[in-house]
Order: structure tokens, then sequence, then C-alpha cells
């Protein structure tokens, strides 16, 4: 991304105009727009074409921007983290994946895919490049995703 941006950005521009959902990390996100302040620079990725701008923010986990608003997830807390690399990409592919497998893209259910990512970004960190992915089943993301939304609830 960083090559688009610094080199390319007319053409990453007239790209982001045919986007509807853009995922992207802190760094870039703040790169692209020209602007420090994370709110701002959604807000001006999105003014860019995006509908929904998901910005992916390492250990502090995603932070989404539609129509509806902002939308903020954590990572998943985890006591040990052993090789953070690709946790961003596997955070995308989780994201995307719910996505796809969904019936319907309303703002719930791309809220759920947010977290989602963030709950598959958290396998990834638990081992060596895809060794945990590669044993992870699908009885461990469901409970583990189960715990992450419990983690999330707020009392009434």
């Amino acid at each position: 991304m960083n090559f688009w941006i610094q080199g390319k950005r007319e053409a990453l521009r007239r790209v982001l105009r045919e986007v509807d959902v853009i995922t992207i990390n802190e760094g870039e996100a703040r790169q692209l727009a020209g602007e420090p302040n994370l709110v701002k620079a959604a807000r001006a990725v999105a003014a860019m074409g995006p509908r929904t701008v998901v910005v992916k923010r390492g250990e502090y986990g995603a932070l989404m921007l539609t129509l509806d608003g902002f939308f903020v997830v954590p990572a998943y807390p985890l006591e040990s983290v052993y090789d953070p690399t690709g946790a961003g990409d596997t955070f995308a592919g989780g994201f995307m994946g719910y996505l796809a497998a969904q019936e319907s893209l309303d703002v719930s259910t791309v809220r759920r895919a947010v977290a989602h990512g963030s709950v598959m970004a958290s396998f990834t960190v638990e081992d060596f490049s895809l060794d945990r992915l590669a044993r992870l089943t699908l009885p461990e993301i469901a409970e583990r995703y189960a715990a992450f939304r419990d983690l999330m609830r707020l009392p009434g």
C-alpha cells in the first residue's frame, strides 16, 4: 500500500472511488489521508469513495467507519504473543471470509465481521507463521468468538 500511496496516488484515488470496503492499517490510513488523527483520517479515506473503512490497529484492535458511524473492537486479550507477523492479513481474511459466508451485508453483519477478524488475528499471534492456523478448528473459533462477545458486553 505504501508504494501506491507514495508513488501512484492518483491511480489509487481512482480505484478508491470504485471500492465499497477498504481494509487498511493505521499508518496507511494516516499516510493516505495526510492526517495524524485517526478519526479524521478514516473520514478522509471514506470521502475518497469507500462506504466502509476498516482500520486495523494491531494490538489495539480495529476501527470501522460506515455511513452509520464508528464501531470499534479491541484486540482479543492474550497473555502471550509469540509472533505478530501476519496478524493484520489474518484479520482481513477473517473479516472477508465472514462476509463471504453471509447472505446480508447490513451494518450488524459487517460489525460481526470486524469482530471475527479480531478473533482470527488472535490465533495467528499465538505461534510462528501459520502454525497455529494450520491446527485451528471451527469449535475453537466459535468458542473464542463467544468469549470475545462476552468480553465486550456492557451492562444495561
